[in-house]
């Protein structure tokens, strides 16, 4: 069903029923009112091409639909607290899927992990009351973990399977920082595997830290 409406271009009165079935306005039709500026009408020519853009407003909120230029606006819109430019859109996409539930349990364990998961370190271990281990040869005595004092009770540890950059180090304790309880507070950021050995693969120029992260 078509609902005939009228709109003045100008000084013209145009009639506007058939504009609901092509569902846009065609580009030539300003609607802007008649007594706008020059400037108005200037910034209005450029806009006019995306007028036809086979875009739907509910793509534009779907992170798994967005087109790729818009989602850091889509990130900013959902609050996402650590973004990377340098993501890929997988990554990107995935952070900006998880934004709502992240926030809806913020303050938990539970979002630490999927925060952590959605930017790519999904196999990150968090370690709480770090220290409490009992002489009862229930953790192997390889060098992984070892013995020393507990640690105080709002202190956490996160150990990466893998080596990382200073820059992801930095982007890690950020994440955390952003999610996690307001009175915990990350004593060490650690990684197990030792990735890079000094063959002169890897330059002194400040990327890679040695040992903790």
């Amino acid at each position: 069903m078509s609902v005939s409406f009228l709109a003045i271009n100008g000084a013209e009165v145009v009639d506007c029923s058939t504009f609901l079935v092509l569902d846009r306005f065609p580009n030539d039709i300003s609607l802007l009112p008649h007594n706008s500026t020059a400037v108005e009408r200037a910034l209005e020519g450029p806009s006019q091409k995306y007028a036809g853009l086979p875009l739907l407003a509910r793509d534009l909120w779907n992170p798994q639909t967005c087109p790729a230029d818009f989602l850091p606006w889509l990130a900013w819109t959902l609050s996402v607290d650590e973004w990377d430019g340098g993501w890929s859109d997988d990554q990107k996409r995935g952070v900006v899927a998880a934004s709502v539930d992240v926030h809806r349990h913020k303050g938990t364990l539970w979002a630490m992990r999927r925060a952590l998961a959605a930017a790519g370190y999904a196999q990150a271990e968090i370690i709480e009351q770090f220290g409490l281990t009992k002489f009862d040869s229930s953790v192997p005595f390889d060098g992984v973990t070892y013995y020393s004092g507990p640690d105080h009770w709002a202190e956490y540890r996160v150990v990466l399977p893998r080596a990382v950059t200073i820059a992801q180090a930095r982007q890690v304790r950020a994440i955390l920082a952003a999610v996690q309880p307001a009175r915990c507070h990350l004593k060490t950021l650690d990684f197990i595997e030792v990735q890079h050995t000094y063959n002169a693969q890897i330059g002194f120029n400040g990327l890679y830290s040695y040992g903790e992260a």
